[in-house]
Formats: structure tokens, C-alpha cells, sequence
């Protein structure tokens, strides 16, 4: 029995990741802060089985996150993500689930990985939807945890009453399919 397995590498081009959680602060009530950048880099090699290649990579320069509130943005660079120690936030894609070829069409998706913040490495999954057309893939995931499952300190400051867990995640954009 003859196993052909195809590759495709997959680029990354137009692609924004976002993270939002859900606040309470004293001037404002109840806020869903959003901080997002475009700063997203790697490689990703899919094979047909819908597994990864141990190469695939995705990796976020956490210090270009920006939200609405500099303080904001500050607080989270400085003491929750610690950025000058830990730049990157990484995503180990394992294997994709709701994908079986390459072919043009919609299709719901679950990505399996592992995301490395700051020291620590989880598994996460990625839910959404996958639109191909004529090699290109406009993607939207997302994903949810808590805090305290990366260890990351909520932000304890006087303006802020409350953080609620959990912490979500989004990635979206177009992704160019060789």
C-alpha cells in the first residue's frame, strides 16, 4: 500500500490578533477592553492527514498590543505579559479538525496546539471558521482560558474594580495557501 501525504505552506499576510477580557472601572462601569496588533510572524506546513509539521509556528510581538487606554497598554506590557523578559507569545499548531483538503469552500474548524505565554505552555483549541478561495484562507479563531492558567496577574490598580475571567483570544486574516 502506497501513503501519499501532500504539504502545503501556508503564509502568513494580512493577519490581527486580539486579545479581549471583560472590566469594570470606576469612571466607566462595565468595559470590554480590546488590544490588538498585526505584529504576527511564522511558518506553518500543513500535511493532507490534517496534522502540523513540528516546524509550524506562529509567533505574536506582544510589545506592539495596543487597546484604547495607554495605561492600559502599559500595565499589561510591563506586569501582566512582562514583555522586555518574554516578546513573543507562541502558538504550536498540532492538528486541525473540520479541514480535510485544501479546496475551495467554508468550513468550521478546530485547531489543537500548544501557546506558550511568558514561561508557560498549554494546550489551547482554536474554534472557528475557515473560507478558502483560489489558494488564499480568510481565518477567524478564537479561543478562552483564565488568568491564573498562564499564572497571569490580573491588573490591581485604583481606576479598576474588576477583571473577569476568562481571557479570549482572536485571530483573523488571510492566510496564503502554496
Amino acid at each position: 500500500m502506497l501513503l501519499i501525504i501532500s504539504f502545503y505552506q501556508i503564509n502568513i499576510s494580512n493577519v490581527e490578533v486580539k486579545y479581549k477580557v471583560n472590566e469594570k472601572l470606576v469612571q466607566v462601569g462595565k468595559n470590554t477592553a480590546i488590544g490588538k496588533t498585526k505584529a504576527v510572524s511564522g511558518k506553518i506546513v500543513l500535511n493532507s492527514n490534517g496534522v502540523f509539521d513540528t516546524i509550524s509556528i506562529i509567533k505574536v510581538e506582544l510589545s506592539t498590543l495596543k487597546s484604547d487606554q495607554e495605561r492600559r497598554d502599559r500595565y499589561i506590557k510591563t506586569r501582566t505579559l512582562e514583555v522586555d523578559k518574554y516578546p513573543y507569545a507562541e502558538f504550536y499548531p498540532q492538528r486541525i479538525e473540520g479541514l480535510k483538503e485544501m479546496k475551495d469552500g467554508n468550513y468550521d474548524v478546530k485547531v489543537y496546539g500548544k501557546l506558550k505565554i511568558k514561561d508557560v505552555i498549554k494546550n489551547v483549541v482554536w474554534s472557528g471558521k475557515i473560507q478558502i478561495k483560489s489558494n488564499k484562507a480568510s481565518v477567524f479563531l478564537k479561543t478562552e482560558f483564565p488568568f491564573d492558567y498562564y499564572n497571569l496577574e490580573k491588573p490591581k490598580v485604583p481606576v479598576v474594580i474588576e477583571i473577569d475571567d476568562p481571557i479570549t483570544l482572536e485571530v483573523e486574516g488571510t492566510f496564503e495557501i502554496k
